[in-house]
């Protein structure tokens, strides 16, 4: 009789069981892959912002040794302006053919540049200037009374060229300068 009982109970349970049949484990398995989806999603969207973020800096990198080169070429044209530019050398005259040609082609020196002489942290190598001749400009609305001579104003024209973390990444600045 007891026996019987167990066998009876045990089959109601059978009963209540056997419907389910593993959905839960279907259920809980769909959940997470989609969990591992979003997981990977979030992932790549991480990496790329790293990307962005590290190509951002080493474009400033690039940006501020080239800013750095700049003026380093208009202190040097305030303390002691060339007397002659022989288009070598980092000295030009202004649209010469030999020089650089940075912005179409960033290795190239041209008849030669000038190199920075500082030291700026986490470049691969030293920014790169030259220095350009403007011919003399009288100012306008300069008055010209007879027999005063004009005073002409000297402009030069200076072109940088900056080195990023990598040396993949450059900038170019140019900048007009004009020596008083």
């Amino acid at each position: 009789m007891v026996q019987k009982y167990i066998l009876k109970r045990q089959q109601q349970w059978r009963v209540f069981i056997n419907p389910e049949q593993g959905s839960a484990l279907i259920v809980a398995l769909v959940m997470l892959l989609l969990m591992t989806i979003i997981g990977l999603a979030g992932m790549q969207t991480t990496i790329l912002q790293e990307r962005m973020t590290a190509n951002y800096h080493d474009r400033e990198l690039a940006f501020q040794a080239a800013e750095a080169a700049l003026r380093e070429a208009e202190n040097l044209l305030l303390k002691n302006a060339p007397a002659s530019f022989p288009n070598s050398n980092g000295l030009y005259e202004i649209n010469h053919a030999s020089r650089p040609d940075w912005p179409n082609n960033p290795t190239d020196t041209g008849g030669g540049v000038l190199t920075f002489e500082g030291d700026i942290a986490g470049v691969s190598q030293s920014p790169t200037y030259f220095i350009e001749q403007i011919d003399s400009i009288v100012p306008a609305g300069t008055e010209l009374e007879a027999g005063r001579p004009v005073p002409a104003v000297a402009y030069f024209r200076i072109t940088a060229l900056g080195y990023g973390g990598s040396p993949d990444t450059t900038v170019v600045l140019t900048s007009v300068y004009q020596n008083r």
